[in-house]
């Protein structure tokens, strides 16, 4: 929600703030700048001290984050509530999972952590389809203190159902820590996943946040409609999620599920910026790409478990999936700006993004080795 409720807001930002369009990117992008920088280290906190206290500190960081930025008179303000509130993030994204690998069945697993997946999307759709109500009555900085109160809800709901640790877990000591981050790093699976949600990030999350824009300048819609429109779009990736989860439930390799998601992505790409196709056309391939991409988070956090050394490191191989994603989230929107600012022509956007769905196609026939000797390994 914290990530959804930005794009909705970004015309009545930039105007009540005096945001340049690169600005208000770097808005949503800063969010994402401590998981870009610190998913890794952040993967063994929850081993450290324990995931109930460090999911509840940073559902606190998120809440106090989005306080700070309610009260900006500036961008300077505004800018360190999205660095805070991107800590909480980070803490909350990287640490989660283990409460779910705790509670869940082994045959479970690929499933529950598939629907893990849709945190994002599930969250983002549901922002954007609130924050116009709430922008209307209450402007920008109601959004914030609205985000700010559903994350310390939330933090009080897990504290007081909560048990304060799952069964079996244990507190890293700081040699143990630095020892799984080594042995992470030194493996090429943690590293090809990662960089392939990475890309993927790029061309996700820069739709999801400058598709209201370019609806409200381009085609003339108001901010609701535009919102509602891009809410869509972002809900579409939830199917996706839980379809990718079946088809790796099913015994689906996770190369060919990667792959799958690429190629989908690279053909919805090619119509949604054709200026010769129809807008209604490029639309639903907005939506459509959505539903292609989703598959791949489904790939890639229920990954974890498989490509971590051993399970002692699977927070620590968490970690690095998120990271990242965040630098995907991080990099995305700004470069869109930027080519389009340059060029005055949303067309800019198109190679980047097309690359990035390139990518994800050739990093899935990098993986496939990786996971024919993880199964070699394993018999």
């Amino acid at each position: 929600m914290h990530m959804g409720k930005v794009p909705p807001a970004l015309p009545a930002l930039r105007e009540e703030i005096g945001l340049s369009m690169v600005g208000a990117g770097w808005v949503v992008s800063l969010f994402n700048l401590t998981g870009g920088l610190l998913g890794l280290a952040a993967g063994t906190v929850g081993d450290r001290f324990g995931s109930r206290r460090v999911v509840v500190a940073g559902l606190a960081a998120l809440a106090f984050g989005s306080l700070a930025g309610a009260y900006a008179d500036g961008p300077f303000l505004l800018l360190l509530g999205r660095f805070l509130e991107g800590l909480g993030f980070i803490a909350v994204a990287t640490t989660t999972p283990g409460l779910i690998i705790a509670a869940t069945r082994g045959s479970d697993l690929r499933l529950a952590l598939s629907a893990w997946s849709t945190y994002m999307p599930a969250g983002s759709a549901m922002a954007m389809v609130v924050a116009p109500l709430l922008l209307a009555g209450l402007g920008w900085r109601g959004v914030w203190v609205g985000a700010a109160g559903m994350a310390l809800l939330w933090g009080g709901l897990l504290l007081r159902y909560m048990p304060p640790d799952p069964p079996g877990h244990h507190r890293a000591d700081g040699a143990s820590l630095l020892r799984n981050i080594t042995l992470t790093v030194s493996r090429p699976g943690p590293w090809l996943l990662a960089v392939a949600f990475g890309c993927y990030t790029v061309q996700w999350v820069s739709l999801m946040v400058w598709l209201p824009t370019f609806l409200t300048e381009q085609r003339e819609l108001t901010i609701g409609t535009a919102s509602v429109l891009t809410a869509l779009v972002v809900a579409c990736n939830v199917p996706g999620n839980l379809f990718g989860g079946w088809l790796l439930h099913r015994h689906m390799a996770r190369w060919k599920l990667l792959a799958l998601s690429g190629l989908g992505m690279i053909a919805c790409m090619t119509i949604i910026f054709s200026t010769a196709v129809p807008d209604t056309l490029r639309y639903l391939a907005c939506l459509a790409f959505s539903c292609c991409g989703g598959m791949l988070p489904a790939a890639v956090l229920s990954g974890a478990p498989v490509v971590a050394p051993s399970r002692a490191q699977i927070a620590t191989t968490n970690g690095l999936l998120i990271q990242g994603s965040n630098v995907g989230q991080m990099i995305g929107p700004p470069a869109v700006a930027w080519l389009v600012t340059m060029t005055a022509d949303w067309q800019s956007g198109f190679w980047m993004l097309q690359g990035s769905a390139i990518a994800v196609v050739v990093l899935a026939f990098v993986y496939r080795g990786v996971e024919h000797s993880l199964l070699d390994r394993a018999n």
